[in-house]
């Protein structure tokens, strides 16, 4: 095994013999031999016993105590790799705040119940004796029917589109009714479900086609308000551009440009635009450290902050449903919270900042219950934020010290050792691993209302959709199939789909199939995963189940008669 383990995990000779370390083998040997949480709890003990040593040395890359460690087998080393490989592939969870968390997950629960566990066939069974259901009440509550969805998470691929160049972002748009793809060929193109009454009433095609006047590389974010009659898009330019979405008139429509101010020389990016909840701003994140709020009905900008972040800011997004707090993230690790009433006293400070990532933070995304947060960031993890408990100077200053001593670039080159370190004044609920951040600014979101916002779910450079489960920390469902970075996914609001996007050129919907339940559950199958192939990920592939024969029964016609012989026998 590599000498990292034996420098973190496997010093035996510091805790294998001590007396006060027996607890440690004890408890990763006896009592939970195959949970990967209590064997990440007790690691991290044993690296924090090893770390109070006072005579360790310091360097990272001294191995010269290796030859004090006790032989292993290679039996026990291959159980030692197998078992890290789990607990790598099926997730890490840190707790930051055991507080704030168990709030979180009580109304989880509260909203949806602890499922996937829940019986369906006990669901039906509740539905159709309960006396209170026969009085006219609904056959299922709320809270029993996020529970039901929940027990049938996506986990079977279909082919939307493929095309020639790379796709950076998908959404459902119009409440689900469409999907919305921007490439990097300028163009923006539109999908819709067949009719219910066709013979492939499940599968989308192209409805609609836009190809954008401006764009500088690549389309880098779209956004359609909540009403679907506007849309707005932006590229490697200093402005926006805001068109109205007519049904007969996509090859024609007129795009508005929006300028983002005089930059003389320098190019702009716009990395994020958003619309508020009620379709009367944008909200817009720069390349230039600046974030920009615009008036939609006057098509102008109407503020500037500018050096909103010491770098560029990669993401913003209205926290709720008054749209009076804006989320924003930038490549400084810190993610603020800014309020548009203090504005007016001019007053354009953050109201808090929340400071914990050890680099660039990717994307943000609100809960929608004003109160949590998430942001993605390139030190390979996702953090839940509790709007009510922002991060000090302490965690601010750590996270900026943290940010500056990165020395790679994550368009090409790996994660280095270490991002999981925790940073000083970190204020994070809990914390997410388990999927790469790496080429591009791969965003991650909450499940919708419809699932109770349980789950956490993002894409990665692996060509993965990672669901996370909040109630467990763990990964929930680890979608396969795209051969190319997936930068954005979307989950349907009012059924269990989710659409993802990839540099491979392909558009994919995830449903559920239960003849693909074995591939949503990785960590518990890990061998048959690893074999699985397209055949198992696609629905190009799909085939029907075949009717098992039946035997067919010989009759005697009734005039025949035994032979001598069987009545003999």
């Amino acid at each position: 095994m590599g000498n990292w383990i034996t420098s973190t995990f496997l010093r035996f000779d510091s805790y294998l013999f001590a007396r006060k370390h027996d607890r440690f083998i004890d408890f990763n040997r006896r009592e939970h031999p195959s949970n990967p949480l209590y064997s990440v709890r007790a690691a991290a003990e044993i690296v924090a016993q090893q770390r109070m040593k006072p005579d360790r040395n310091g360097s990272d890359t001294d191995f010269s105590d290796d030859d004090d460690c006790p032989p292993m087998t290679r039996q026990e080393e291959q159980e030692m790799y197998e078992r890290e490989q789990r607990i790598a592939f099926s997730g890490r969870c840190n707790i930051g705040d055991p507080e704030s968390c168990k709030q979180l997950r009580t109304q989880i629960i509260s909203r949806c119940g602890p499922g996937p566990s829940t019986s369906t066939t006990q669901f039906l069974l509740n539905r159709d004796i309960n006396p209170m259901r026969r009085s006219g009440a609904p056959p299922m509550s709320d809270r029993e029917r996020r529970a039901l969805t929940n027990v049938f998470l996506p986990n079977r691929r279909k082919r939307v589109d493929k095309v020639q160049t790379k796709t950076f972002c998908v959404q459902y748009i119009n409440n689900g009714r469409k999907i919305m793809v921007s490439s990097q060929d300028e163009r923006i193109r539109f999908y819709a479900k067949n009719t219910p009454q066709g013979k492939y009433s499940s599968r989308y095609f192209q409805c609609n086609e836009l190809h954008v006047d401006s764009c500088s590389w690549s389309i880098l974010d779209t956004a359609v308000n909540p009403e679907g009659d506007l849309i707005c898009y932006s590229t490697w330019r200093d402005q926006i551009y805001l068109g109205k979405l007519d049904q007969h008139e996509y090859q024609n429509m007129t795009w508005h440009p929006i300028d983002l101010g005089d930059h003389g020389q320098n190019q702009v990016a716009v990395f994020c635009v958003r619309f508020s909840n009620n379709s009367e701003q944008l909200v817009c994140g720069t390349s230039d450290y600046s974030i920009h709020v615009f008036d939609v009905e006057q098509r102008r900008r109407v503020r500037t902050i500018v050096n909103a972040h010491e770098d560029d800011v990669n993401s913003v997004c209205f926290a709720e449903q008054g749209s009076n707090l804006i989320y924003s993230a930038g490549d400084d690790g810190l993610v603020k919270v800014w309020d548009k009433r203090a504005w007016s006293d001019g007053d354009v400070e953050p109201v808090g900042v929340f400071a914990g990532h050890r680099d660039g933070v990717t994307f943000v995304d609100s809960r929608q219950d004003e109160k949590y947060l998430l942001s993605n960031s390139k030190d390979q993890t996702i953090k839940v934020w509790d709007l009510r408990k922002f991060s000090n100077n302490v965690g601010v200053e750590a996270t900026r010290s943290c940010v500056q001593s990165q020395r790679w670039d994550y368009r090409w080159q790996p994660a280095p050792p270490g991002l999981c370190q925790p940073v000083n004044g970190d204020t994070s609920v809990m914390t997410l691993r388990g999927h790469s951040v790496l080429h591009t600014l791969v965003r991650a979101k909450f499940s919708p209302e419809r699932t109770g916002r349980r789950y956490i779910y993002t894409g990665c450079a692996r060509g993965e959709v990672v669901v996370y489960d909040i109630l467990t920390g763990m990964v929930s469902r680890r979608l396969k199939g795209h051969v190319g970075v997936v930068r954005e996914c979307d989950w349907h609001p009012e059924e269990n789909e989710i659409v993802s996007s990839s540099w491979d050129g392909i558009t994919s919907v995830w449903t559920w199939d239960e003849r693909s339940e074995h591939v949503t559950a990785p960590y518990e199958h890990r061998g048959d995963y690893a074999k699985l192939g397209d055949e198992d990920s696609c629905d190009e592939f799909y085939e029907e189940i075949k009717k098992p024969p039946r035997r067919q029964r010989k009759h005697m016609s009734r005039g025949s008669e035994p032979s001598t012989s069987a009545a003999a026998n």
